[in-house]
């Protein structure tokens, strides 16, 4: 069932999650700077649970889901995901992971710690 409520004008509202994650699938990273130029927040449904993300974790999201599985370093995360506008450390992609988890709620699980390497997509 899609969200009704209208979204505002620095949010971007995807209706189904698993759809937009199947679509992300290959995607080549990173992204150029047009394409990493979006709206302030994303909301994204998934059956009928909304999920509000903030554009760092929705790119985080969108990166892991590039390449279900594959386990990703904390660098490689945060040199796909970095924008002028929202630059990302190494030192910092913990914290968004565990924001990433926190907003996914029940799908939390998604987004899996990989010992000694750092973090990948359960698809």
């Amino acid at each position: 069932m899609p969200d009704d409520r209208p979204a505002k004008s620095n949010e971007l509202t995807v209706v189904d999650l698993s759809e937009m994650l199947s679509a992300v699938r290959g995607q080549e990273w990173p992204l150029n700077e047009e394409q990493l130029q979006g709206p302030k927040s994303f909301r994204v449904a998934f059956g009928q649970e909304p999920i509000r993300l903030g554009p760092v974790e929705f790119r985080i999201l969108l990166f892991l889901a590039s390449r279900p599985y594959h386990p990703f370093t904390r660098h490689a995360i945060a040199t796909a995901v970095s924008t002028d506008l929202y630059p990302l450390t190494e030192e910092a992609v913990d914290e968004h992971i565990d924001a990433l988890r926190d907003q996914l709620g029940v799908l939390h699980d998604y987004v899996q710690s990989v010992p000694y390497i750092g973090y990948r997509f359960k698809a």
